[in-house]
C-alpha cells in the first residue's frame, strides 16, 4: 500500500513518480557495507512511561501493518503519558498526514531531544532536517545512526521509507529493505516495501515474488491484499487488481486505502463515473488531507473522459477544501493541476497565478513543501509556455528555477528544474541538450514523451522503442498520466 501511504507524505513533499538521483559522495554509507559495531538490535526507545514505551511499540506494529490511523492514535497517546518522549514526538512529525501537526511535533521532538538516547538523537536530527528541506546534514545524520546501529531493522526499514518517500530513489531503497529482512526474514513490512520499489523500477518478477511472501507472512492483514491489488494494476493486470481490493475490503470493510484503489483502477480502466463513485466512498471515509488529495484524484477523473468543465469544477472545489482546511500546497497544487489540461494558454497562465498567490499566503505549512510546490509551478509554467511558443516566458521562469536550485540542495526542486529545462529544450529542438535534462526526470509521463521524441530525432532507436514501450505501459493514477499517456497510446495506434 506504499504508494497510496506515499500520497499524504509525498505529495506534501513532492509530486508522484519522478526520478531523482542522491549525489554519490552522500550515499557512500547508506550504500557501504555497516561498520562491525556492537548494538542491540531494537531500535532504542527513552521514556520515563512504561505505559508510554508499550504504547509506542503498539503505534510501531500498527504502522507496519498500514494501520495508519491506529498507528498514530498509539503515538499521540504515548505522547500524552510522556510529554518528553522525544522519538514518539518525531515519528509523529514523520508519518502524520496534517502538515500542521508535522509541524508541532516536531518542535516538541527537538526541545526532548537532550533527553533521548544517542540512536533517538541522531534519527530527531535526521528527520527534523529533512522536514526542513537540510538535506546535507540530515543525510549524514541518517548515515551515522546507520554506521552506529547496524543490527537495528526499524531503523533500516525507516531509513528505506525515507530513501523512497523523501528522495523518490526506489533503487536506493531496496538495498535498506534487504538489510532488514536479513536482520529479522519474519519482518513483514520491508518485503511489501521493496515490492514496491522493484515494480516502480520495471521488475515485476521481483515485485510479485516479494509481495507473494509478504502475504504469506501476514495472512490475515488486509493490507497484503491491497499491496498484491495495485502492483497488479501498476503491472496493467486490471481484474487482478479489483479482486484482491475486494479481498482487503473483505478482510477489513474499513481498510479506506483499498477503496481509494478500486477508484483508481476503474479510472485507468476508463470507467470514469465508477471510479468517482469509489472515490466518493472514500473521501467520506477518509482524513481531512485524505479528502484533499482523493478529490484530486476524482477531479482527474473528468480529465480522462473529455470532460474539461467538469474537471474545472471539480479541481476548483478541491482547492476549495484544501483551502479551508489551511492545506496551501494542495490548494496551489489543484490550481497547478488545472493548468496542464487547459485549452486557452492565458486561463492556464491565470491558474498558476492562482497557485502562486496560495503558497505567498503561508500559514503552517513547513517552508520546504511550499518551496517544492512553487518548483512545481515554474515547471508547469515554463512547460506551458513552450508548448504554446512562449519561449521569453519559458526562459524567464527556468532563470527563477535556477536561482531556487542555486540556494537550495532540495532534490525536488532540482528535478523540476530538469523536468522543466528539458522540455524547453525539445520545444526548441536541441534534442542532445534535452535529454540530458530529462534522463533524471524519466519517471514522469511529461519527460518521458519528450526522452521519446528526443531519442527519436536523435537517432537513439532503441531507447526511444524502450521508453515508448514504458510510456504505453505506465498504469499510475497521476494527472501527468492522465494528460500523456491516454492521448500518447490513440497516436501510437494510429500511426501503426
Amino acid at each position: 500500500m506504499l504508494t497510496k501511504l506515499k500520497s499524504p507524505l509525498l505529495r506534501f513533499m513532492s509530486r508522484f513518480m519522478s526520478r531523482y538521483m542522491l549525489r554519490p559522495a552522500l550515499l557512500l554509507l547508506v550504500l557501504a557495507p555497516a561498520c562491525a559495531q556492537r548494538t542491540t538490535a531494537g531500535m532504542e526507545i527513552t521514556t520515563k512511561s512504561p505505559q508510554a514505551r508499550a504504547l509506542f511499540k503498539n503505534g510501531l506494529a500498527k504502522m507496519e501493518t498500514l494501520h495508519l490511523d491506529d498507528g498514530l492514535q498509539s503515538w499521540r497517546k504515548a505522547t500524552q503519558r510522556d510529554p518528553d518522549f522525544a522519538l514518539a514526538h518525531i515519528f509523529l512529525a514523520y508519518f502524520a498526514q496534517d502538515p500542521t501537526e508535522q509541524v508541532a511535533e516536531r518542535e516538541k521532538a527537538l526541545a526532548a531531544r537532550p533527553r533521548a538516547g544517542k540512536e533517538e538523537q541522531l534519527i530527531i536530527d535526521w528527520l527534523a532536517n529533512a522536514s526542513q528541506a537540510r538535506w546535507v546534514p540530515a543525510i549524514q545524520s541518517m548515515n551515522e545512526a546507520l554506521s552506529s546501529y547496524p543490527r537495528d531493522k526499524h531503523l533500516a526499514w525507516l531509513a528505506g521509507w525515507w530513501l523512497l518517500l523523501a528522495q523518490d530513489a526506489p533503487e536506493r531503497a531496496i538495498p535498506m529493505f534487504r538489510r532488514a529482512i536479513l536482520i529479522d526474514p519474519n519482518f513483514a513490512d520491508p518485503w511489501n516495501e521493496a515490492a514496491y520499489c522493484y515494480a516502480r523500477t520495471g521488475n515485476f518478477a521481483e515485485a510479485f515474488r516479494h509481495i507473494k511472501r509478504y502475504s504469506e507472512l501476514l495472512p490475515s492483514e488486509p493490507n497484503p491484499q491491497d499491496s498484491y491489488a495495485e502492483i497488479s494494476r501498476m503491472a496493467g493486470r486490471f481484474d487482478s487488481a479489483l479482486a484482491h481490493y475486494r479481498r482487503s475490503l473483505k478482510i477489513d470493510p474499513k481498510f479506506v486505502e483499498s477503496q481509494l484503489g478500486l477508484g483508481d483502477t476503474y479510472a485507468l480502466m476508463g470507467k470514469e463515473r465508477r471510479a468517482r463513485a469509489e472515490y466518493a466512498i472514500a473521501i467520506q471515509k477518509g482524513t481531512k488531507v485524505q479528502a484533499v488529495l482523493w478529490s484530486l484524484q476524482s477531479a482527474t477523473s473528468y480529465l480522462r473522459e473529455g470532460d474539461f468543465a467538469g474537471a474545472d469544477t471539480a479541481f476548483v472545489a478541491a482547492a476549495h477544501l484544501a483551502h479551508d482546511n489551511d492545506f496551501e500546497n494542495l490548494e496551489a497544487e489543484a490550481y497547478r493541476d488545472m493548468s496542464f489540461y487547459s485549452k486557452d494558454s492565458s486561463a492556464a497562465q491565470d491558474a498558476l497565478r492562482k497557485a502562486e498567490a496560495v503558497l505567498r499566503e503561508k500559514k503552517n505549512i513547513p517552508q520546504a513543501l511550499l518551496d517544492q510546490e512553487r518548483a512545481s509551478v515554474l515547471r508547469a509554467r515554463a512547460e506551458r509556455a513552450a508548448g504554446d511558443g512562449n519561449m521569453k516566458l519559458a526562459a524567464t521562469t527556468i532563470r527563477q528555477l535556477e536561482q531556487m536550485v542555486g540556494s537550495s540542495s532540495d532534490q525536488y526542486i532540482q528535478i523540476a528544474y530538469h523536468g522543466a529545462a528539458g522540455a524547453v529544450l525539445v520545444a526548441q529542438g536541441k534534442y542532445d541538450e534535452a535529454i540530458a535534462h530529462l534522463e533524471e526526470d524519466d519517471r514522469n509521463p511529461l519527460s518521458m514523451q519528450g526522452l521519446a521524441v528526443a531519442y527519436e530525432k536523435t537517432g537513439a532507436s532503441e531507447k526511444a522503442q524502450r521508453m515508448t514501450a514504458r510510456l504505453l505501459h505506465l498504469n499510475e493514477p497521476t494527472i501527468e498520466q492522465a494528460v500523456v499517456v491516454p492521448a500518447f497510446r490513440k497516436t501510437h495506434a494510429a500511426g501503426k
